[in-house]
Formats: structure tokens, sequence, C-alpha cells
């Protein structure tokens, strides 16, 4: 069965078995939310575990390939516009969809009170609460981290791209040996990268299991409302920007 008809059948699965076993429910002594929420914590351990090492080696093979062409000054530039331009109609698209459908309220209440999500939306609070214009700067400053190895035990996702662009563009800078051998080092990481998480992903269906039956044994179907609504929000937002904007800018941009 492909993966992804396995990853459906498990969110069935989930909804029945959550509904089933609520919250109380054990065996042996053990309660099924407690299975639920091991098996998706270790499954969104196992994912995020990947990240840094993925980035970084991915980054920095596709900078050093595009280096080693001597099209990286034009094609650079090129690709930062497309994608900044990109980015920022997207951006438009989602802010708009978002305001419009408002998914984030049900029945005047914020949907996280429905969901068990409640401490994650504190974190995000404090983090983005009095923020403006002026803290622009501080992405600046974020982007160049005093300590790569502490960005990335942190998950400074934008100081690690910072120093893989960096490190795979002056790697195509030096000659001879060392070259080649951080060439191969890098490639072979990435490829390494790719197989664990193909590996990974072959246990996706009981992480998505475990994650939805958690979500359902504790509000049963009170969270299938804000999150059909996010969802569909989610997937008009993508099908505007795939179905008019990318074609427009091939149209108008790339007279394609």
């Amino acid at each position: 069965m492909k993966l992804h008809w396995q990853i459906l059948l498990a969110l069935v699965l989930a909804v029945i078995a959550g509904q089933l076993t609520g919250m109380d429910a054990s065996l042996f002594g053990l309660r099924f939310y407690d299975i639920y929420a091991f098996l998706g914590k270790l499954f969104l351990n196992a994912l995020k575990m990947l990240i840094v090492p993925l980035i970084l080696s991915s980054i920095i093979t596709g900078i050093a390939g595009v280096g080693e062409s001597g099209a990286m000054g034009r094609l650079g530039g090129k690709t930062l516009l497309y994608y900044m331009s990109t980015s920022l109609f997207a951006i438009l698209v989602g802010l708009l969809l978002v305001n419009i459908v408002a998914p984030g309220i049900v029945d005047g209440k914020p949907a996280g009170d429905m969901l068990p999500i409640s401490e994650d939306i504190d974190a995000v609070a404090e983090r983005v609460e009095g923020r403006g214009v002026g803290d622009v700067v501080d992405i600046f400053l974020r982007m160049v981290p005093t300590n790569i190895v502490a960005a990335a035990a942190e998950g400074q996702m934008l100081g690690l791209i910072f120093f893989s662009l960096l490190f795979g563009y002056f790697m195509t800078r030096i000659e001879g040996q060392p070259r080649q051998v951080l060439k191969d080092f890098w490639q072979g990481m990435y490829d390494v990268m790719i197989k664990i998480t193909e590996w990974v992903m072959l246990f996706a269906p009981i992480g998505v299991f475990a994650l939805v039956a958690k979500v359902v044994a504790s509000t049963g179907f009170a969270a299938f409302e804000p999150l059909l609504a996010f969802f569909l929000t989610v997937l008009a937002a993508l099908a505007v920007h795939f179905l008019i904007v990318l074609p427009l800018l091939l149209f108008l941009v790339g007279r394609v």
C-alpha cells in the first residue's frame, strides 16, 4: 500500500480509536492516551532530529554545485528576487483568506481553547507580543549567529541557513584536495540524511495515528470544526497561489 493511503487509513483508525478509548481507557494499567502521547512525541522528535543536518547538507551541496558552474552571481540574484516576490504574494494571499475565513475563531472564541495546544499558543504569544517594525533589525542580528553550534542546538534556522549559504559559496573558492574532500563529505551527508528521512517516513502512519488519536481522545469531535476550517483555508490559499498567482507570473514575467 502506498504511503499516502497508509496515512489516510491511519487517520480514520485514529479517529475511531481516540473516540473509543478517550483519556481514561487503559490496558494492563497503562492508559491508551499515554501510549498515543508517547508514540506521537517519538515521531515528532525523529522528524526534528533530521532538520539541522538535512538543511546544512542540502543548502551547502546546492550552493556549491551552482558556484562551480560560475553562474552564482547572475542566478543568485534572480533566485533571490523570485523567492522574495513569490513569498510576498503567498503571504498576501494567506493574510487575505485568513481575514475572510477567520479559521482561528469559532463562535466568537479562539479555536485554540477547543484544542489541547494552549501551552504552544502561549509560547508563541510570548514571542510575538509587543513586536513591531523596529524588530526587523533583530532578524538581521539573528541571521549572523555568534555560535553556529548553539544556533543548531537551539534550532535557529535563519542563522543556519545563512551559515550554509556562506559555507557552500566559499567552499568553491578553495582549490585542490580540501575542496573535493568537503564536497564529497557534504554530498555524502546529504545522501545519508535522505535515506534516514525515507526510513523515518515509513513510520509516518503510526505517528499520524498517535497524534490524531491523542487529540480525539482528549477533545472528542470538538476539535474537528476548527481544524477543518483551518485545513480548507490552507487548501484554498494553496490553490489560489498555484492556479492564479504563479501562472500569472509565468505569463506576465516569463512570457510562458
